[in-house]
């Protein structure tokens, strides 16, 4: 009885939800949409603060998203408080209408490198804004995210 207790408990717990990336932090969006007055926050996670970093922004949408493209501005700041502002018009789907990125069911995710290359100095923060034009609130983006990953990783 206690062996099979036993393996219960380690089937339970290897079947939990375990981060696929451990640096990965999203902000999951409000249903009624994403106002483009409201950026979304992130603090990155190194593991070795001398190390070289890629930054790389995840986008999860549902079939409710209207556009093929993503609009956003994303400013990296720095520890000393300077700002690497990039743009980003992000496809998410062909001309005719087909998602592109990873997923499943009516849910989609796509990513996009932001910066290359950087220490963790370099990248204390990421302020990411939407700015669709002629649209101030956004519905169908569910969860907007950033993860890090070691420059050397090929993975």
């Amino acid at each position: 009885m206690t062996i099979v207790i036993a393996v219960i408990v380690l089937s339970v717990t290897a079947c939990q939800r375990q981060p696929v990336l451990p640096t990965a932090r999203f902000t999951h969006l409000p249903t009624d949409g994403w106002v483009s007055s409201a950026p979304l926050s992130f603090s990155p996670t190194y593991g070795d603060s001398t190390a070289a970093y890629d930054l790389i922004l995840a986008v999860r949408h549902t079939n409710r998203y209207r556009y093929r493209n993503l609009s956003l501005v994303v400013d990296v700041i720095a520890a000393d408080s300077s700002v690497n502002r990039k743009t980003f018009d992000l496809s998410l789907a062909d001309e005719y209408g087909n998602w592109s990125g990873g997923g499943f069911g009516a849910l989609y995710q796509a990513t996009q490198p932001i910066i290359g290359g950087v220490t963790p100095d370099k990248a204390r923060r990421v302020v990411v804004w939407q700015t669709m034009a002629g649209c101030d609130t956004l519905h169908g983006v569910v969860d907007v995210g950033v993860f890090t990953k070691p420059r050397n990783a090929n993975s």
